[in-house]
């Protein structure tokens, strides 16, 4: 199934979002800024020095939305997606809080929902085209935000601000797995045992703080849109429709420093140990 021995299953996060300014950055440049308290999450960013953040990470996003399936009804499903970021500094003495972030998804885990889960193959992972992003960091407080990316399954050629086309024999829609088959290949298992054939874009932005030089903590909003272009078994066909879940906690990420050799292999490491956690780094928030 995959190069480190492990199945890695598909996540199928549509919306996981958070409120207007939940997440709202202080402005870069304010001298003597004190740290940055971020109430969302219930943590305090720490400073550190301008360019300190370049590097070699993990990044580990845990998306959850909500679901309408039928007898069932509204249940909480989303997934993992754990990548390896490499991330250099741009130096601008004009503006310093800017980082660039080559992004590869290394494993994805998603949450059995009413029976269902869905494996992502190897080949199928691998395929996946790397995504860039811009984190931006006050230094100063300890802030961060990680501007909007997209991550896209076998689709190509498509404006990021159009949606995606209705018409499943769209030239947009390839097999990025070159297997033969239409878009990317997911294999299901539980309730229903079969392949599916799809092809979605994820766009992503988070927001939080910095706690080190190694790790940083933050909220997620994820949006999710797929298609499933065909499937062996007409019960995997069927797209339920998806929900933000009403907590904006539940939908998280962390950032971990590894090595600056660090593979795919070291980031599901760093899961295994747990320097990168599957449960939320985020304190219990009773309220």
């Amino acid at each position: 199934m995959s190069g480190t021995n492990r199945p890695r299953p598909f996540v199928r996060v549509v919306v996981a979002g958070l409120g207007a300014g939940l997440l709202a950055v202080p402005g870069f440049g304010a001298g003597c800024a004190e740290p940055y308290e971020d109430d969302a999450l219930g943590l305090d960013g720490v400073a550190v020095e301008p360019g300190s953040l370049a590097g070699v990470f993990g990044l580990q996003s845990t998306a959850v939305d909500q679901a309408e399936v039928p007898v069932f009804g509204k249940i909480d499903t989303g997934g993992i997606t754990a990548s390896l970021v490499v991330r250099t500094w741009r130096g601008n003495d004009d503006d310093p809080a800017v980082y660039d972030e080559h992004i590869t998804v290394c494993g994805v885990e998603n949450f059995e929902t009413a029976g269902l889960l869905t494996i992502v193959p190897e080949v199928t992972l691998v395929a996946i085209p790397p995504a860039n992003a811009v984190l931006r960091v006050d230094h100063e407080s300890g802030s961060f935000t990680r501007e909007t990316y997209r991550e896209y399954w076998a689709v190509r050629d498509l404006p990021d601000d159009e949606p995606l086309p209705t018409d499943k024999t769209s030239v947009v829609y390839y097999d990025m797995d070159d297997d033969g088959n239409p878009g990317t290949t997911i294999e299901a298992t539980g309730l229903a045992v079969g392949q599916i054939y799809v092809a979605q874009r994820k766009t992503v932005d988070q927001a939080g703080v910095v706690r080190s030089e190694d790790q940083s903590l933050g909220l997620s909003r994820v949006k999710k849109e797929g298609v499933v272009l065909d499937a062996t078994s007409d019960l995997l066909k069927t797209e339920s429709e998806r929900t933000p879940h009403p907590d904006p906690r539940q939908s998280w990420s962390v950032d971990a420093r590894l090595a600056d050799d660090a593979t795919c292999a070291d980031v599901l490491d760093a899961q295994d140990d747990d320097r990168l956690p599957r449960r939320s780094p985020l304190p219990r928030n009773d309220g």
